[in-house]
């Protein structure tokens, strides 16, 4: 009702002035923009106003939303503090809008290679709508989305969600996590770590003694295996120092062994032992993993690309030592210009 007595206030006024107005010259009618070059609302507004099926038109402006993303966020956020009918066609619109735009992120961040605590805090200006949205797609998730893909929202609710969410929430987790018999192991270790977060640690300590007894058993290379998935499990739970020190064992278990490791490994080991302040530790791995990426016997797809390298967050405190550069350098040598190859011919 009272967008229509707007919309009678609107034509009103304009009947009223154009009464008390010479007749104007008419006008070319102005031209609309392409999509190009409409800003992230007017592309969104376009759709809005339509039916609302054309997907392409809808991933169009999910798309722009993902590219200007903090000032989009934070326009998208201010809309469905304003729209909140879920019986009007403009509220389902942006809340489709916010649905895909968080899963778009999710999966961005996850394809881009790097792993890193604060990974998903872009997602911040969408609070509280971004950890609602993981919360529904983990809990009731729709038959549209994989339902392997609930593992990867986990990074996000960490994130996001620092403190222990609704009752109903934290017992949806929990039922999860307990769900041996339905529920995919991996899921259901990664939720632990989000229930250590929320003060439930059982999870994660279970966890971590079954690694523990599973390093003293088997061959070499099944501790090994062990090993590095508690490494892991700390590292997911930030207890840095644990994490550290477990990669310790395992790459003395591989010396002993005469087991080579990967350059994840090192890598890792790289950045366990710089977040908990062991600079020469984290040097000493790094430089281990040089070593293997500038090895021949490597297969290149178990080498990290360079920008990891110089942008890995967590690496952070060893790329402001002065040691860091000669052992980028050393994995990453320059390449010859394609003059110099020729001359080589």
């Amino acid at each position: 009702m009272r967008a229509r007595a707007a919309w009678l206030l609107a034509v009103w006024l304009a009947t009223s002035a154009a009464a008390q107005l010479p007749e104007p010259e008419p006008q070319e009618p102005k031209p609309v923009p392409p999509p190009a070059q409409m800003s992230c609302a007017e592309l969104a507004e376009k759709w809005l106003a339509t039916d609302q099926t054309d997907v392409d038109a809808r991933g169009e402006v999910v798309q722009r939303i993902l590219q200007e993303q903090v000032g989009a966020f934070s326009w998208l956020c201010s809309e469905l503090q304003k729209n909140t009918d879920s019986k009007d066609k403009r509220a389902r619109g942006f809340r489709a809008l916010l649905v895909d735009a968080v899963v778009g992120f999710v999966m961005t961040q996850r394809n881009s290679g790097v792993v890193y605590r604060g990974q998903y805090l872009g997602l911040e200006p969408l609070q509280p709508f971004a950890a609602q949205t993981l919360f529904d797609l983990l809990l009731r998730t729709p038959d549209w989305y994989v339902d392997t893909w609930r593992i990867h929202l986990v990074p996000a609710l960490a994130d996001l969600q620092k403190t222990q969410p609704d009752p109903s929430l934290l017992l949806g987790v929990v039922d999860i996590v307990e769900n041996v018999d339905i529920e995919p192991s991996d899921l259901r270790n990664a939720l632990g770590t989000l229930l250590w977060q929320w003060g439930r640690k059982e999870y994660v300590e279970a966890r971590a003694r079954e690694l523990r007894d599973q390093s003293g058993e088997g061959d070499a290379e099944d501790r090994l295996l062990a090993f590095r998935e508690l490494a892991d499990l700390w590292y997911r739970v930030q207890e840095h120092k644990r994490a550290a020190s477990t990669h310790a064992v395992l790459t003395a278990l591989a010396d002993s062994a005469k087991l080579e490791l990967l350059p994840t490994d090192w890598y890792w080991g790289a950045c366990y032992n710089a977040l908990c302040g062991k600079l020469d530790a984290g040097f000493s791995a790094l430089a281990r993993c040089a070593d293997l990426h500038a090895s021949d016997r490597v297969d290149p797809v178990r080498k990290l690309p360079q920008h990891l390298w110089q942008t890995d967050p967590d690496l952070a405190a060893l790329r402001m030592d002065a040691r860091f550069a000669p052992i980028l350098l050393r994995a990453f040598p320059p390449q010859p210009s394609e003059g110099e190859r020729k001359g080589d011919r």
